[in-house]
């Protein structure tokens, strides 16, 4: 990695300059507000020199192209729900994008089958956006779509609602706008038609798509347009039970196989359990709410709530492993026959039990963002990988193996693990160990997660040997996907990226870098670059 050279304090000109083209109320330096920014979901970075929020891509050019001669470090920053530290600052005096002031929904076109909006907006704003024109993205958010942004995802890489039949984030771009590190604009994909609209990426070389998961090291994305498509009005909702690893993931990879199902994702006995015992009463009749609004009508609406009543938190057992499935269809009969294909798959190996969980999540995919910390305030980090379906198998069994390595300081530090999976598409299964641990709450946490949860909550003190050791596993997690040729999303500065790469595929992208970063200030550190 290499450190750009700048002159000592430029980084006070640079300020000065940036209050001018933006407003002082938009250029934040108060050290309170700084230590929030410099935290991610796990960790904190260096405190950032100044957060300044655009409000438009010409804004933010300009803003960019005043300070270049200074070579500050720039890195940009989405809805903040990175835990690979992707926008911590890694250089001293650094400024920090945050771009959620960029946040409109400039076009849609249900005709054509397109949205474009700028990069800070959330999956649930544009969701919100593009429900009255009865379209939506093929993938439309992660599970915390309520803060991640459009570019944060289109950056890190994204998978849940959508990715069992469409795959990740990254498929449904069709056009995107990009800041470089000097203030030049790059129009991208379908944005570099001079004459026409962005309705299809494919114009030439496909330039847009080195951008995709760079994790904000190339450039930082305004403005993005996304494939639409109309929703199928029949839902179904299924759950199983297994008792052995393996039979579910051959089951999943069947089902997978089979191109029936919009979302497929599992738990292991351990986050199940943890799932469980987060859930409380209150939000338990928030759920049947939602499930019942849900369903369009009344009658219907009740017969749903009523079987989530009936199912309560007794229908997994304890020790087995679960998936859970949402199918769409053209009609019933079309829903009824994806439903019937899963049950067949599903039921060689498996027990079907109460469909609870996808119910619920369907009904509100956008939740409060309070699994971000243990059901009894512990912290929580998650490592994973993507392998093809024949290697899942493999994958789970090596990490418990480093797990087994490390029983007895996971004991010692009362450090507790999980695992959720899931399909992607049709080209393999994501695996995410997820740890928990005793340890003291980030004022990350205390910003961004429900008070009501966070009230009910146990506090623990400074737990420095405790997370060390879940540091550790981490590393040994990363390095076992590494050794196994997974892929990652959400890469930022913590997945070995450059092991994994073929000797020319890592020159070619230190040349991108180079070209389009020569002094390397754009976000330091990311890729490895």
């Amino acid at each position: 990695m290499q450190q750009a050279q700048r002159m000592p304090r430029a980084v006070d000109g640079a300020i000065a300059q940036l209050q001018r083209l933006l407003g002082p109320e938009h250029v934040i330096t108060d050290p309170h507000e700084l230590a929030f920014y410099s935290h991610d979901v796990y960790r904190a970075g260096l405190l950032p020199a100044a957060v300044i929020q655009p409000s438009s891509t010409s804004e933010l050019a300009a803003a960019l192209a005043a300070i270049a001669p200074t070579r500050v470090p720039i890195v940009p920053r989405g809805g903040g729900m990175s835990y690979t530290d992707g926008y911590l600052p890694t250089q001293p005096d650094s400024i920090m994008v945050d771009m959620l002031r960029m946040n409109r929904v400039e076009t849609i076109d249900a005709e054509d089958l397109y949205v474009t909006v700028e990069c800070g907006a959330t999956w649930k704003q544009l969701f919100d956006a593009l429900e009255p024109h009865g379209v939506r993205t093929p993938y439309w958010g992660p599970l915390s779509g309520l803060r991640s942004s459009i570019g944060g995802a289109l950056s890190q890489g994204s998978i849940f609602l959508g990715s069992g039949r469409y795959g990740p984030a990254a498929e449904s771009v069709t056009g995107l706008d990009v800041v470089l590190a000097d203030g030049r604009v790059l129009n991208l994909g379908s944005h570099s038609i001079k004459n026409g609209e962005p309705f299809m990426r494919q114009h030439g070389p496909d330039t847009l798509g080195m951008f995709l998961s760079d994790c904000g090291a190339l450039g930082i994305k305004t403005r993005a347009t996304l494939r639409l498509v109309r929703p199928q009005p029949e839902s179904r909702y299924l759950s199983f039970s297994f008792a052995r690893h393996d039979d579910l993931f051959t089951a999943m990879a069947d089902v997978a196989r089979a191109d029936v199902i919009s979302e497929q994702f599992g738990f292991d006995p351990g986050l199940q359990a943890v799932r469980m015992k987060r859930s409380s009463m209150r939000e338990d009749a928030k759920a049947l709410g939602n499930v019942i609004a849900a369903q369009g009508s009344l009658l219907k609406g009740i017969k749903e709530g009523a079987k989530v009543v009936l199912a309560g938190r007794g229908f997994l057992e304890e020790g087995h492993f679960s998936v859970h499935l949402s199918l769409d269809g053209r009609d019933a009969v079309d829903a009824d026959a994806k439903a019937a294909i899963v049950r067949r798959i599903m039921s060689a190996k498996g027990v079907e039990v109460e469909n609870t969980v996808p119910k619920v999540m369907r009904s509100n995919p956008f939740a409060e963002l309070n699994s971000m910390l243990g059901p009894g305030g512990e912290r929580w980090v998650p490592v994973h990988g993507s392998v093809p379906f024949s290697k899942s198998i493999a994958i789970y069994e090596a990490c418990e193996a480093v797990f087994a390595r490390h029983a007895e300081s996971m004991r010692k530090f009362d450090i507790d693990r999980g695992y959720l999976c899931c399909t992607v598409g049709q080209s393999g299964t994501l695996l995410e160990p997820v740890l928990y641990w005793p340890e003291s709450r980030a004022i990350f946490h205390d910003r961004v997660l429900d008070t009501a949860y966070l009230a009910k909550l146990q506090s623990f003190p400074p737990n420095p040997q405790a997370s060390a050791a879940v540091a550790q596993l981490r590393v040994e997690l990363a390095a076992v996907f590494a050794d196994h040729g997974a892929v990652s999303f959400q890469l930022g500065k913590f997945y070995p990226y450059q092991r994994g790469l073929a000797a020319s595929a890592a020159g070619l992208l230190g040349e991108l870098k180079r070209l389009l970063d020569p002094h390397h200030v754009m976000n330091p550190g990311a890729l490895g670059l």
